[in-house]
């Protein structure tokens, strides 16, 4: 892929799309919890159902509309539609306080902008060819990862600065540039590629169960290292910023690098590969104490998520090519999953066994995984020899 590629007005509106849509949701996410509990004063258990019922909103929205796009429905009208709503769900996010009112504005919201995401990556996907594909999602993802970098920090500064009110202003006003670069984009639907690939076929259930296991075992960790860090290491406050810091910056390049050579490896060997890192990985955490074995750990990390997030949409969308929009959703939602997952499940193994079990369970999970991708992988290869046969 050329420079003149990277160049053209289309592919850059893309990009700064992913950036924007990127930045408005972790303006979002990190300080929303903290706004119910410390403004609004909103007990914890009404603050978990607040996520639940949103979660569960933006898989229910995202699958129906990736129904209707891949049916026909053009991608264009389905992304005007989600980032107006989105543009307008923000704004009631941040001046109601009446918790059903909010409860609902937050389910439109979660909704709208859950749907945005996996639509705009199909739309991109449909701008190039095969060869191009997995380099171009893989730099997509790494746009979304590069806005999570700078936007939780500058969210809380512009939290304690300006207030969560005039913060999701600020969010409404990036959802509103996103409008401002929709007009000019295109429907360009490939040719039906009448694969039989359906969302009930075991490859894609098992490839969703991958994803699953997978951020589960990254949600639990990413939610609950922090306090074991601080707890259990008592190592320094900033100490999970750091690591959390270092394997976002090792992320973007392994993302770029593996979409570049994508096209030179078997269909499902990245996942093997992303599946392999987190067993090392979490085996690594639960087994040193010390911060600099930590930090070095954190390549594992970054060869997990780098691979599972940056190729593993490529995956879905090479399974299903005539059902690109249902092909993104589902790797999407199988994140979501995932992390819901991981975060109320690690508490419980936090809680019965400590810290130190939820690092295991975490490995078990990537273990799991692992053995999933190795089965999806012999099943296809039996499949593509009796076809040949």
């Amino acid at each position: 892929m050329t420079l003149t590629f990277w160049l053209q007005p289309t592919i850059l509106r893309l990009l700064a799309l992913c950036l924007l849509l990127g930045t408005a949701g972790a303006s979002v996410f990190p300080v929303l919890s903290t706004h119910l509990a410390s403004n609004l004063g909103i007990e914890p258990l009404w603050i978990g159902v607040f996520f639940g019922a949103n979660t569960l909103a933006g898989i229910g929205v995202s699958l129906w509309l990736a129904r209707r796009s891949d049916a026909g429905m053009s991608r264009m009208r389905i992304l005007v539609i989600s980032v107006s709503i989105s543009m307008l769900g923000s704004i009631g996010l941040g001046y109601l306080d009446w918790y059903p009112a909010l409860l609902l504005a937050g389910m439109i919201w979660f909704g709208l902008s859950s749907t945005a995401q996996p639509q705009l990556f199909a739309l991109a996907r449909e701008q190039v060819d095969d060869r191009q594909a997995a380099l171009f999602q893989s730099v997509l993802r790494a746009t979304i990862s590069m806005s999570w970098i700078a936007g939780p920090p500058l969210a809380y500064v512009l939290f304690e600065v300006i207030g969560f009110r005039h913060l999701m202003l600020v969010t409404a006003g990036l959802f509103g540039l996103c409008l401002l670069l929709l007009p000019g984009l295109k429907d360009a639907r490939m040719a039906p590629a009448t694969t039989g690939v359906t969302v009930t076929d075991p490859r894609i259930l098992g490839l969703t169960l991958v994803i699953v296991c997978l951020f589960a075992a990254n949600s639990m960790y990413v939610v609950y290292m922090p306090i074991y860090v601080r707890d259990v290491l008592g190592l320094l406050s900033i100490a999970p910023g750091l690591l959390m810091g270092l394997a976002a910056g090792l992320e973007i390049p392994i993302m770029i690098g593996a979409g570049a050579q994508a096209y030179r490896w078997p269909l499902f060997s990245p996942l093997k590969v992303a599946a392999l890192c987190g067993v090392f990985f979490y085996l690594g955490v639960w087994w040193f104490d010390s911060f600099s074995a930590m930090l070095a750990l954190q390549i594992f990390n970054a060869g997990l998520v780098g691979l599972a997030a940056g190729l593993g949409i490529s995956i879905f969308q090479t399974l299903m090519k005539d059902r690109l929009g249902m092909a993104s959703t589902l790797y999407t939602n199988a994140i979501k999953i995932g992390s819901l997952i991981g975060s109320a499940l690690g508490g419980v193994i936090a809680q019965v066994g400590g810290f130190d079990w939820v690092f295991l369970f975490c490995a078990l999970l990537s273990l799991v995984a692992l053995v999933l991708v190795y089965a999806l992988g012999y099943n296809s290869a039996s499949t593509s020899a009796k076809a040949s046969s």
